[in-house]
């Protein structure tokens, strides 16, 4: 079954199943992958990805270097895609500029990454870098893994302590990126900077080698700040306020409503009532 949430901060929309996941881990089994997403409520227009069998067979993992001098690199981090155990091959922090391919020497970096590698699983992998001085970006790139072995993400964290993840990319899309087991879908497959509350809905597309199309669809409630807004009525709720009692059912309804398959519609509808419950259109700018 095909099941979407949230990633920390809305960052990402992560989409998960069982096909997918076979589809990420034996890739060559497969000839075509389409993901099609509609923000519903606002428009009924799909925005469409396709990887082809040609980037398919020209897949690696690849990581955009951080460029901010004053982020400190707190993890990096892989994933068993039999077990979905995720695990930070680093014990210690590392301050990114001393690994910034315009600052520091990122090679040092992949001393530390091979040292764990050989102590832990005993396998040489195969690391490099490509380096663009004039827009100064830097992407790492890893290969040749145990098999069952994927990166997952560089952690990060800034002056005050707050983290942040860059994600590996697999296939050459830039909207997508995928995990061993799942895929992160970004706001810009939406065209949006960042992600907006609302009732979005994916369908995923297979075409297998023998000709076979396995297709799975699903559509969630994308909570952000919607449920801080509700939350602000508890105290209307606790004087028995039927208003208040409203916005709790409806937001319930909404979350609880999401992943149960293509009611896009109904939830619409409840996120619509909803918003003009809360009688704010700058927390629902979707919907209402």
């Amino acid at each position: 079954m095909l099941t979407l949430s949230k990633t920390e901060n809305c960052s990402y929309i992560e989409v998960k199943s069982e096909t997918l996941s076979d589809f990420i881990s034996n890739s060559n089994n497969y000839t075509n992958f389409v993901v099609s997403g509609t923000l519903n409520c606002c428009t009924s227009e799909t925005n469409t990805v396709t990887i082809t069998e040609d980037d398919i067979l020209n897949t690696e993992w690849k990581l955009q270097f951080p460029t901010d001098s004053s982020l400190v690199i707190t993890g990096l981090y892989f994933q068993n895609i039999y077990t979905n155990q995720q695990w930070n091959i680093f014990s210690t922090q590392y301050d990114l500029v001393d690994y910034m391919c315009s600052t520091g020497d990122i090679t040092d970096l992949f001393v530390i990454i091979q040292n764990w590698f050989t102590a832990n699983l005993g396998v040489t992998i195969t690391q490099s870098y490509t380096y663009d001085a004039g827009t100064n970006t830097c992407t790492y790139e890893i290969s040749d893994l145990p098999d069952g072995i994927a990166p997952v993400y560089l952690s990060l964290e800034n002056s005050i302590a707050i983290p942040s993840q860059v994600y590996f990319q697999y296939f050459p899309v830039n909207s997508l990126l995928f995990t061993g087991t799942s895929m992160l879908v970004s706001p810009s497959f939406f065209s949006l900077l960042n992600y907006v509350d609302g009732v979005y809905s994916f369908t995923l597309t297979y075409t297998t080698e023998s000709g076979d199309i396995i297709t799975e669809t699903n559509c969630f409630f994308l909570d952000c700040v919607t449920a801080c807004n509700v939350s602000t009525k508890l105290q209307s709720l606790m004087t028995q306020d039927k208003t208040a009692t409203n916005f709790f059912l409806l937001h319930y309804t909404l979350t609880e409503g999401s992943n149960c398959g293509c009611n896009c519609t109904e939830l619409c509808e409840i996120f619509t009532k909803l918003c003009n419950e809360l009688n704010s259109s700058d927390t629902c700018n979707c919907g209402c």
